[in-house]
């Protein structure tokens, strides 16, 4: 299971463009480097569980399969 985002899987995810799903990830990016200002931070990628929380989606686990 992948735990960052890059901007080709917010595209598949969102159906946006190549460069929105990029700024997409630099916005959440912002806030996610000022709720966590001691993250490593990784050059156009996101936390799979930021992304999924910030955009309202749920995280597909074991539990939600059955």
């Amino acid at each position: 299971m992948k735990e960052y985002y890059s901007g080709k899987d917010v595209q598949k995810i969102t159906g946006a463009s190549m460069s929105l799903s990029y700024q997409i990830i630099r916005k959440l990016k912002e806030s996610f480097e000022k709720e966590f200002p001691d993250s490593i931070p990784i050059k156009g990628r996101i936390p799979v569980w930021y992304f999924n929380e910030k955009m309202g989606l749920k995280e597909v686990t074991n539990e939600n399969k059955n």
